[in-house]
């Protein structure tokens, strides 16, 4: 049987920072940018696992649609390497399997234009929904 290796590395401080400010600021721009098209609020940081302390970027709870932000990809971030983006599958099957529908979105996709097309999708979907009911 083959054995794990793990292997790790100290980021520095300064990359670890940078890192984190990109992804504030990728955030708050999905927030600016959601908002100039006036779509209903979403939830931020949702847990939608009962058990697993998983958390959606962002989420439209009552369509059951959540936004990622795929943060890191050209940079080898916990996201991209071989077992976080394992942890990534798992975490985004797992919300299908819950009813979920995932859109993921590196940072270069997140405008103006991406996101009227969610928006579209979560109108189509609270339409639908007020229909069947």
């Amino acid at each position: 049987m083959a054995k794990s290796v793990t292997i790790t590395f100290e980021i520095p401080l300064d990359l670890r920072n940078r890192i984190l400010e990109q992804s504030k600021s990728t955030g708050i721009r999905l927030k600016q940018n959601y908002q100039n098209i006036f779509l209903p609020e979403l939830t931020e940081e949702h847990k939608f696992h009962p058990d697993r302390k998983w958390r959606f970027d962002f989420a439209d709870l009552d369509t059951k649609t959540a936004i990622e932000i795929e943060g890191g990809i050209w940079n080898q971030s916990r996201h991209t390497r071989p077992a976080g983006f394992i942890k990534d599958c798992e975490k985004y099957n797992t919300g299908t399997m819950l009813g979920w529908r995932i859109f993921r979105l590196p940072g270069v996709w997140i405008n103006l234009e991406t996101l009227e097309k969610i928006k579209e999708y979560i109108e189509c979907q609270r339409n639908t929904q007020s229909t069947h009911q």
